[in-house]
C-alpha cells in the first residue's frame, strides 16, 4: 500500500453518509495520486424470477440497474464539480456484496478499498456486518473501514504490532510502512502498540514466581528494542511507542480511546482455501473491539 495508485470507494444507500466516504477517499486520493473507482452493489431478489418469466425478470433487472446508475453518478457528482476528481463508477449486481465488491476491487486493480463501517442507528456504535467480515476476510489488499465523519486535521494513527514473533516479522514491516505512509498521506501522526501478556514469564517455566516489576520491565525492554530495530529495518519513524500488559483486543482499544485515534492500523496473514476465510483469532477479536476507523494489512505472500 505504499504506492497508491487505484482506490475503490464503496458507497451504500445512504447519500451523506456516501459523501464522507468519498471525501475521505479524495483526501488519500489527493495526497497520493490516486485514481478513485466508485461502486455500489444492488440486489433486488424480485428481478430473478423462474424460467417462465425470464423476460420479465431480464427488464426489471435492467431498469433496477439503470435508475441506480442514476444514484450512483449523483452521489459522485458533488466531489466531480468540487474538486476535478478524477472518478470512474460502476454498479453491480450481486447478491452478496462483499463478492460484488472484491470482483470490482480486482477490476480496478485497487491497491486500497475503502467502505463505510456500519453503525447501529440507535446507539452510534459501530457495528461489523457478515459483509464487512466477509470483506475483511477475502480481500487480498488492504481495506479500510470508516466511520461516517472526516478526519480531524492531522489524525493521529495507531498501529498494532506483534514484537514477540519472528515469524510475524514481514507483516510487521508491512504495517509499519503502511502505517507510516497513511501518516504522510494524512499529515499526522504515527504512534505504535504492542500489547503482551506477562503470566507466562511471571510464573516462570518451572512454576517459580519472578519480580512482577521486575519482569514487565524487562519485557518493555525488549519490546523497544525489538520495535527500534524493526523501524529501523522498514526505514520509518515515530512519534510514540507505548507497551502494555494484557490482551491485544483490550490494550488497543482501551489506548485508541484514550489517544483519539482516528485511524487504528491491524495485520492479518492472509492464506488461501479454508484458512482464508479467517483473519485469525487475535485480528477478529481486535477488530470486533474498536470503533474507530480501521485499516487491515495482509502479510506479505512469498512466492
Amino acid at each position: 500500500m505504499e504506492s497508491i495508485d487505484n482506490v475503490l470507494v464503496v458507497l451504500g444507500d445512504d447519500r451523506q453518509q456516501a459523501a464522507l466516504v468519498l471525501a475521505k477517499a479524495q483526501t488519500l486520493a489527493a495526497a497520493t495520486g490516486a485514481r478513485l473507482h466508485a461502486v455500489r452493489i444492488v440486489y433486488e431478489g424480485i428481478a430473478d424470477l423462474n424460467a417462465s418469466a425470464i423476460d420479465a425478470a431480464t427488464d426489471l433487472k435492467t431498469f433496477i440497474l439503470q435508475a441506480e446508475e442514476t444514484i450512483t453518478a449523483e452521489m459522485v457528482e458533488p466531489l466531480r464539480q468540487q474538486q476535478a476528481a478524477d472518478i470512474e463508477t460502476a454498479t453491480l449486481w450481486n447478491p452478496r456484496s462483499w463478492e460484488g465488491v472484491l470482483h470490482a476491487a480486482e477490476q480496478a486493480e485497487a491497491d486500497l478499498i475503502i467502505k463505510a463501517a456500519t453503525q447501529h442507528g440507535r446507539f452510534g456504535d459501530v457495528i461489523r456486518t457478515p459483509d464487512d467480515w466477509n470483506l475483511l476476510r477475502g480481500a487480498s489488499m488492504p481495506v479500510m473501514l470508516v466511520k461516517p465523519q472526516s478526519w480531524v486535521e492531522a489524525p493521529l494513527l495507531l498501529c498494532a504490532l506483534d514484537a514477540f514473533d519472528d515469524r510475524h516479522d514481514d507483516l510487521n514491516l508491512a504495517l509499519l510502512r503502511d502505517s507510516a505512509a497513511l501518516a504522510n498521506a494524512l499529515q499526522g501522526e504515527l504512534h505504535l502498540v504492542v500489547a503482551y501478556p506477562l503470566f507466562e514469564r511471571w510464573v516462570g517455566e518451572l512454576g517459580s514466581v519472578r519480580n512482577y516489576d521486575e519482569i514487565r520491565r524487562e519485557v518493555e525492554t525488549e519490546i523497544r528494542n525489538r520495535v527500534v530495530s524493526l523501524a529501523e529495518s522498514a526505514g520509518v519513524s515515530y512519534e510514540r511507542l507505548y507497551a502494555d500488559e494484557g490482551p491485544v483486543e483490550y490494550v488497543v482499544s482501551a489506548l485508541a480511546e484514550s489517544l483519539k485515534a482516528e485511524v487504528v492500523v491491524v495485520g492479518t496473514h492472509a492464506r488461501q482455501g479454508l484458512k482464508g476465510m479467517l483473519l485469525g483469532n487475535t485480528s477478529e477479536r481486535l477488530v470486533h473491539h474498536l470503533t474507530t476507523d480501521i485499516l487491515t494489512i495482509h502479510a506479505p505472500t512469498s512466492n
